[in-house]
């Protein structure tokens, strides 16, 4: 007879980026813990490393979703966004980490009821860097500062940022933890990868051009198109413009764009066993005021996905 312990299996949530939309993570909680499935591990980057190092700090479902409802996102606008602006980012990254010291409290990481790492970039070298010890809101602070609108967190001779950049759903972090089975939410906008082919239309001139011969012939050519006041003498054909988002919205839907791509090529090389992708499409980056939409989206992905959950369980017991 064979007498070695039978350890129970490990299940890890990981919780992926997507700024607002990322709080459809308090609905996938809410279905876990109303179907008792447990969870040992949590992984998580950006919005997913603040909600799953709060859960994994002790908050339940209900708890953060009172918090996230109950909240007057508006006035922790104001507050975060100061009038005087950071000349690395939109917002001071002190403002941040009194949010989630009101938030989480103040404990470490090993101290956690729950093994928990999260995700954040080095900037100058680009490395993915595993935040796992020490203190809680640094690491948190450091997977969600979203380049451009969060100064970095200097850390360890290192500059770090949004972990999005380099793994916006770290599953193969909770594989290192030991986890047998890994469940992952991403919430960002569909991963499905489109090429389109595009006519540029009309040439600039109506002439045929040759490329320039050497330099001589470049330079000369350049400065026949301007006038002695740099003015440029060709006229531009009129066209009726397209409305351009501002810079913070073109800022982050370049930011989004790239983790999105990013995030395709993650989970080919990391897959986890259960992936559930919230329907939050339709949500913008602060759609804070929508936050009892964007968890019902979470629910019913989560409630959507249980079957596959519970065939899972059953065939690795």
């Amino acid at each position: 007879m064979n007498s070695e312990k039978i350890l129970p299996l490990k299940i890890a949530l990981v919780l992926g980026s997507g700024a607002a939309r990322g709080l459809a993570h308090i609905g996938i909680l809410k279905v876990l813990e109303q179907k008792r499935i447990p969870i040992d591990i949590v992984t998580g980057t950006s919005i997913g490393a603040m909600i799953g190092g709060a859960y994994a700090s002790g908050l339940n479902s209900a708890q953060l979703e009172e918090i996230a409802c109950e909240t007057n996102w508006l006035k922790v606008a104001q507050i975060l966004f100061p009038k005087k602006l950071q000349s690395s980012a939109l917002l001071d990254g002190g403002r941040v980490e009194d949010f989630l010291l009101a938030l989480v409290g103040e404990r470490k990481i090993e101290d956690l009821q729950k093994p928990f790492a999260c995700i954040a970039a080095d900037i100058w070298s680009g490395e993915e860097i595993v935040l796992e010890s020490g203190s809680l809101i640094k690491a948190i602070r450091a997977s969600l500062s979203f380049p451009f609108l969060f100064t970095p967190l200097e850390l360890g001779g290192r500059l770090l940022a949004d972990g999005g950049m380099v793994n916006p759903l770290p599953v193969n972090i909770a594989r290192e933890m030991g986890a047998d089975i890994v469940i992952a939410v991403g919430a960002n906008r569909s991963t499905v990868r489109l090429t389109r082919h595009l006519d540029t239309g009309k040439t600039l001139t109506r002439r045929k051009i040759t490329a320039a011969a050497n330099s001589s012939s470049f330079f000369k050519r350049f400065l026949e198109n301007f006038d002695e006041n740099g003015a440029l003498k060709r006229a531009l054909r009129k066209h009726k413009p397209l409305k351009k988002p501002g810079l913070r919205r073109q800022m982050i839907q370049i930011g989004s764009t790239m983790e999105n791509q990013i995030l395709s090529l993650r989970l080919k090389e990391s897959p986890p066993d259960v992936f559930i992708m919230p329907q939050v499409d339709e949500f913008q980056f602060f759609d804070f005021a929508r936050t009892k939409e964007i968890i019902a989206a979470g629910e019913r992905a989560a409630e959507k996905m249980l079957p596959e959950v519970d065939r899972l369980l059953q065939e690795t017991v």
